[in-house]
């Protein structure tokens, strides 16, 4: 992300705010919290470090930065040494470890890897995260990790840059090419100016052709989390496969135990974290694949499946159980001689009235149902996003083949998508016998991944809200609605009040 240089007058306000003023992962503090969420929400629109946009917000006039400014003038060692001493008498000693879940922190991380971004979401569910879009903003060709493990290896390193070039090649022909096709094919909006449609437009060119981008791409993200599920993350980070990982562990402690010193105790790995993953990968080694399918979204399974009972008679027992207040029992024997109109009626009454910003009561989540996906890249980068949905996924692949996005398609640009997914699998099949742990990092956006999703019938209606409209990006809108109608036949009267919102 961009960060010039600053006058020693900026040097000096910023680091009242933030644990490192220049450096790629720093922690925002001492700002009230109600201007954190505008200044996160910039970045995912705007390539630039979120301290620029601490900087442009206390200066603009819209706040009086001397009612923030600390007063105090200890010296930062000192006070570190100092809250060491507190929390080790009063937190540690009488073993309230856990008041660490009250420490809310809001933690930045700058061009980190696309590939390591998406493993960092998926550590821990409770943490809020914003994220630098591809699908907004245009990377630039220097915004690439280069994997510190090919540092020994300087052929492949050679290679992978190479690779790397390709794809970035490739994706500004294709930002070029999409650029003119939709500039035809895309029609004014009423009142729409020049310049706002060539900025919309834009946006689709950026969105279709960052297809061909590998996933070192870099990234940038902000997290809201405490203290407990950053020392979980971290733990997390220093047991994962890639030296890159391990690296930006280290960097978060140091900056972490400026503003909660002795919270970041217990961040060492156990034997198990280290250990599960290769052991389980080997034993899985004896799988074979039969007869894959062809089709991208199964439905592998559901309540209800196989029993006497329906998804909606679940929901149903559910509802009853919660407003009759009588037993489980009871409610079942109930269902079991109601009529399909008495069934449909309760189903009803349940979500009457219920808006596009509403959600479903709590008898929905009585209800799931798991999916076998296999989705981009792109995709799968949009749906980890969802936070209340469980996936199971395995590690990126070129194996599930890949998607073209249909504006490329019709473009006639096809085989300039193709010439970098093709250098990425020359590379991948080398690495994966050379050097496994980095291989992961040449693999496309448009390279498919399997991915497991098991999601209640609540958070399905949330996601399905949100994915199935107009303003979702074609691809997991397209998935979105593949899942709704899966759903849609095996349980008709759970499907008519999703995707309240306008559909496509």
């Amino acid at each position: 992300m961009k960060m010039r240089k600053l006058s020693h007058e900026e040097e000096r306000l910023l680091e009242n705010f933030v644990t490192d003023v220049y450096g790629p992962v720093y922690f925002i503090h001492s700002l009230p919290e109600f201007i954190i969420p505008p200044i996160n929400s910039k970045v995912s629109r705007r390539d630039t470090s979120w301290r620029l946009n601490i900087i442009e917000s206390l200066t603009d006039g819209d706040l009086d930065i001397t009612e923030y400014i600390p007063k105090h003038s200890i010296p930062l060692e000192k006070a570190i040494q100092k809250a060491k001493e507190f929390h080790e008498k009063w937190v540690e000693r009488f073993g309230h470890s856990s008041i660490a879940e009250q420490h809310l922190m809001h933690l930045c991380v700058e061009d980190v890897s696309r590939l390591l971004s998406g493993d960092i979401e998926l550590m821990n569910r409770r943490p809020a995260f914003i994220e630098w879009s591809q699908r907004y903003q245009k990377p630039t060709k220097d915004k690439v990790v280069i994997p510190p493990e090919l540092e020994e290896y300087p052929e492949l390193k050679e290679k992978f840059l190479k690779v790397w070039n390709i794809s970035y090649d490739v994706y500004e022909k294709l930002v070029e090419v999409l650029t003119k096709y939709l500039a035809k094919t895309e029609e004014k909006k009423e009142g729409e100016s020049e310049e706002k449609f060539y900025n919309r437009i834009s946006k689709i060119a950026f969105e279709d052709a960052r297809y061909a981008l590998l996933l070192a791409t870099r990234t940038s993200f902000a997290v809201a989390l405490n203290a407990l599920d950053l020392q979980d993350i971290v733990r997390k980070l220093f047991a994962h496969p890639t030296i890159e990982a391990k690296l930006l562990a280290e960097r978060i402690i140091e900056q972490g135990e400026k503003i909660v010193p002795s919270m970041l105790r217990h961040t060492n790995p156990t034997t198990y974290q280290l250990k599960v993953h290769d052991r389980l990968k080997n034993l899985a080694n004896f799988v074979k694949e039969v007869e894959p399918s062809d089709e991208d979204v199964i439905l592998v399974d559901y309540t209800g499946k196989d029993s006497e009972y329906s998804p909606e008679d679940v929901v149903i027992m559910h509802i009853l159980f919660t407003y009759s207040g009588k037993s489980f029992k009871a409610v079942q024997n109930a269902v079991k001689n109601m009529t399909e109109e008495e069934k449909t009626k309760i189903i009803q009454e349940a979500v009457k009235e219920i808006g596009e910003f509403d959600h479903l009561i709590e008898a929905f989540k009585s209800v799931r149902f798991k999916f076998q996906l296999k989705i981009s890249e792109a995709n799968w980068h949009q749906l980890l996003r969802h936070r209340t949905i469980v996936f199971d996924y395995s590690e990126p692949t070129i194996e599930n083949g890949f998607v073209i996005p249909p504006n490329i398609e019709k473009a006639n640009a096809t085989e300039t998508l193709i010439e970098a997914i093709k250098a990425s699998e020359e590379l991948y099949r080398v690495l994966k016998e050379k050097l496994p742990s980095v291989s992961s990092y040449v693999v496309t956006n448009a390279h498919k991944r399997l991915v497991l999703m098991n999601a209640d019938l609540w958070a399905f209606d949330h996601f399905a809200n949100l994915r199935c409209t107009n303003e979702a990006q074609w691809d997991i809108r397209n998935v979105s609605f593949k899942m709704l109608d899966l759903i849609k036949e095996v349980a008709p009267q759970l499907t008519p009040f999703m995707a309240r919102r306008k559909r496509a």
